[in-house]
């Protein structure tokens, strides 16, 4: 015992050696939807390779978790700091750019990125467990009780499915697309651009409408569920087709009229609240290869998350429990059997519930600046 303790010890000290438009009401359009750092501890990676599917890994560092803290699976480590952080009102400094590499090892290097991550995962002193965070401890603690299969005939039918509908309705319409102003937007005032931003943010939203409705077994649930479900992951699904139009070439977003804005871009038009996590977030899926079919289930996976209002909220999570399991037996088809790698990906869904926040937030700043939004958006992002 003492030998392995003191192997396991020299293990861990080697590691650290070597050392993130205006447009139609959303009921007229219903029917009669951190950057990974290259340079991790060759000792990290084969800890990683050991943990299985069936053992409870720290959704901060992915180390082995020893139950629900705060919210969320995280370990021994990551619950005390986190009560320590919080509790004594601690003032962090990145020394980094805000962009560390948060893991077992490196955890204790940059106190700010790591409390910024254990919120980002969802970790809140109130003890309910929020939708999002839910749905990911739900999953990746099922290893318990079953055993994983391949892809079945019917989940790849689903997901080549999904992947048309994404790719048929990643475009707006031509019709829409000439409503919107082609001059230079690099030499537009502050209003035009903040007018042109909103125009080109209803061409993002409307195609997840188009797309919600093409989804097997959303025409299943009573419409009265419909618009709720609609409303609620307008926002959240806009985040995440924004962050996937990132270009890292450029720190850029690539809109639907294939012009290239930048955070300054953003910031002029009177909406940089939410630039940066936009942005971060796109690298950050860069960094993890999300691919069409990954985007497509994750999208359809937000869709048919649990809201308030629902009648039939049951029958909800039994479709979303579909695209879950198949998500599930995607991944460990292409990214391998550990449930790090499920963790990191259903992550994605806590990081578009809280970009959706901030994008609550900064449209409720943008009446006291005496900024209007469309009226589909006030409707269809519940603005009061």
């Amino acid at each position: 015992m003492q030998g392995n303790k003191s192997h396991r010890t020299h293990n861990v000290n080697a590691a650290r050696n070597k050392s993130n438009l205006s447009g139609p009401l959303l009921t007229d359009l219903l029917p009669s939807s951190h950057v990974l750092d290259d340079r991790r501890s060759i000792t990290t990676k084969a800890k990683m390779r050991i943990l299985r599917l069936n053992e409870q890994l720290c959704l901060v560092c992915g180390d082995r978790g020893s139950g629900y803290h705060y919210n969320v699976i995280s370990c021994e480590g990551c619950k005390g700091f986190f009560r320590r952080s919080l509790t004594t009102k601690m003032v962090y400094r990145c020394t980094n750019n805000n962009n560390c590499y948060i893991d077992m090892y490196t955890r204790r290097k940059c106190q700010e990125c790591r409390l910024k991550k254990c919120l980002a995962v969802g970790m809140r002193l109130e003890q309910k467990m929020t939708v999002p965070v839910r749905v990911v401890t739900r999953l990746i603690t099922r290893g318990k009780r079953q055993v994983f299969k391949h892809l079945s005939a019917e989940q790849q039918e689903l997901i080549s499915r999904l992947i048309s509908y994404q790719k048929e309705y990643d475009q707006p319409s031509e019709e829409d697309m000439k409503k919107i102003s082609t001059s230079d937007t690099s030499q537009m005032n502050a209003e035009a651009k903040f007018k042109y931003m909103t125009e080109m943010t209803i061409l993002t939203v409307k195609p997840t409408v188009d797309f919600s409705k093409r989804l097997p077994g959303f025409d299943t649930i009573l419409r009265g569920d419909q618009i709720p479900l609609l409303k609620a992951c307008s926002s959240e699904v806009m985040m995440l087709r924004c962050a996937r139009r990132y270009d890292v070439k450029t720190d850029s977003i690539i809109f639907a009229n294939d012009q290239r804005h930048d955070r300054q871009s953003f910031n002029m038009a009177g909406i940089g609240f939410t630039a940066d996590s936009i942005f971060n977030f796109g690298k950050l899926l860069s960094a993890m290869k999300v691919d069409d079919a990954e985007y497509a289930l994750l999208t359809a996976i937000d869709i048919f998350s649990e809201r308030s209002g629902l009648v039939d909220a049951r029958k909800v999570e039994k479709i979303q429990e579909i695209y879950l399991e198949t998500l599930q037996a995607y991944v460990i088809g292409r990214r391998g059997s550990m449930a790090i790698n499920l963790a990191k990906l259903l992550s994605v869904l806590i990081e578009m519930r809280t970009l959706s926040k901030l994008n609550s937030d900064m449209c409720y700043s943008l009446k006291f600046r005496n900024k209007k939004l469309p009226p589909f958006l006030v409707e269809v992002w519940d603005i009061q």
